[in-house]
């Protein structure tokens, strides 16, 4: 049956066009409050430019949006959520793009560039 297809969400690279501190951003992406970036660190150092992320996340059904949120990792306070991904996954293809919906008060800008298999 066609509804119960489902489908594979890659990440390919996040992209900064204005980090929110001078000295740049330490940055990681959370689903659902689980951290799934990156892997092997608390957090990547980002300033303006691209950063190849080559993340998969499974077993999404046609029609969902999927909620991603990019924090920023404070040593001394709690952590910054600077903002929002939403991506509907309806169809195969790609790559797509889609810019973060910032916290109030945050001035970062970011965005997503993703692929659906």
């Amino acid at each position: 049956m066609a509804d119960n297809v489902k489908y594979q969400l890659r990440i390919l690279n996040l992209s900064c066009y204005r980090q929110d501190e001078s000295d740049g951003d330490e940055v990681f992406l959370k689903i659902k409050k689980e951290k799934i970036w990156p892997v092997d660190a608390k957090y990547v150092k980002m300033k303006e430019g691209d950063h190849k992320v080559a993340h998969n996340i499974e077993g999404i059904n046609k029609d969902e949006t999927v909620s991603m949120e990019l924090w920023e990792y404070d040593f001394w306070t709690p952590n910054d959520k600077l903002g929002t991904f939403s991506m509907l996954i309806n169809e195969r293809g790609g790559p797509f793009r889609t810019d973060l919906k910032a916290e109030k008060g945050e001035a970062a800008k970011y965005s997503l560039e993703w692929e659906v298999y």
